[in-house]
């Protein structure tokens, strides 16, 4: 009688866990549908949460819940990297890091390549933004703590490279600032879909030398002049200025050929607005002793602020005719 009850209670309690187990694994595919449904909705946090609560289940089941498992598996993949981007487009950098993050976690797990590369990629554009905001607060050590973390995950990150090329700029730290161009420059050789950027690289160090070989000028430092503005034309097409800057700091090297040719070079990519490249030509042919060619340059500065000097020249000096 007492074997007759234990066997009632054990075939009991085996029924009982029967039905258990089949309303967890229920629960589980009622979760991962509730989770599909938020995922189509685009509502990619609620997702995350009901997949997670679904895969959790899963692995409490064990084998019997193997399928299921690697489908919630797939669909949290998904809608963790979703939120990601979502979290990055709101500016909650945070949240974007953390979800991109459990992507590459779980895309390792997984053994799928292609998405972990996906969620390295986004995870560095993440601190590569938050660093270009720093940059324009000013904040300049904070901004390379953001950039390195981008480089630590991906070597080859050129937004941060950019990145760092501003902020260096903006600190006047023109060493730096090149190293971190031509790094931009070196990556996006062989990426296409990098050109924007590579263009973008290349403007910002034009434009930084010749602002500092002008600012050389002022100076009177015309070797360190010259050493910006001749590196200038590999980063952009050199321009009226760039020409008439490099004859007036040839002119005070007294390399008198040298800046006539390159007063004429500016002359000719600027027309309209000539007077003062007029008069530096005028100077580079009287240096030379070439005095006929130098009264016929000092007679179009007929306008700016080198109208009364050249005329000094003209009168004074020269004895033009």
């Amino acid at each position: 009688m007492m074997l007759l009850k234990r066997s009632i209670l054990l075939l009991g309690m085996i029924v009982f866990a029967t039905g258990i187990f089949a309303q967890t694994l229920a629960d589980a595919g009622e979760k991962y549908n509730a989770g599909n449904e938020q995922y189509k909705a685009k509502a990619y946090g609620n997702a995350v949460k009901l997949y997670e609560e679904a895969l959790s289940m899963c692995k409490n089941l064990g084998g019997s819940a193997a399928d299921l498992q690697a489908n919630v598996e797939k669909q949290l993949l998904n809608a963790y990297f979703k939120n990601g981007l979502y979290n990055y487009k709101k500016k909650k950098f945070d949240a974007a890091i953390d979800q991109l993050t459990k992507t590459r976690n779980l895309a390792k797990e997984l053994n799928d390549s292609k998405m972990e590369k996906k969620a390295v990629l986004y995870i560095a554009r993440v601190y590569s933004t938050r660093g270009n905001i720093l940059v324009k607060k000013a904040d300049y050590k904070g901004a390379f703590e953001q950039y390195n973390k981008a480089l630590e995950i991906r070597p080859n990150c050129i937004n941060s490279y950019l990145g760092m090329a501003n902020a260096y700029k903006k600190q006047g730290d023109m060493n730096n600032m090149m190293k971190s161009v031509d790094k931009v420059v070196e990556l996006g050789k062989s990426n296409s879909s990098a050109a924007k950027k590579v263009a973008k690289a290349k403007k910002l160090a034009f434009l930084a030398l010749k602002a500092n070989g002008a600012e050389e000028l002022q100076k009177e430092h015309a070797a360190k002049a010259l050493e910006y503005l001749t590196a200038a034309p590999k980063y952009g097409k050199a321009d009226a200025d760039i020409y008439y800057y490099t004859a007036m700091a040839q002119m005070k090297q007294k390399k008198w050929d040298d800046a006539i040719a390159n007063a004429k070079k500016a002359i000719e990519l600027n027309p309209e607005n000539k007077a003062d490249i007029y008069f530096t030509l005028g100077q580079a042919y009287q240096g030379k002793g070439d005095n006929a060619n130098a009264c016929a340059s000092f007679k179009k500065v007929t306008s700016g602020p080198n109208v009364a000097a050249a005329k000094y020249q003209m009168e004074q000096v020269l004895k033009c005719k």
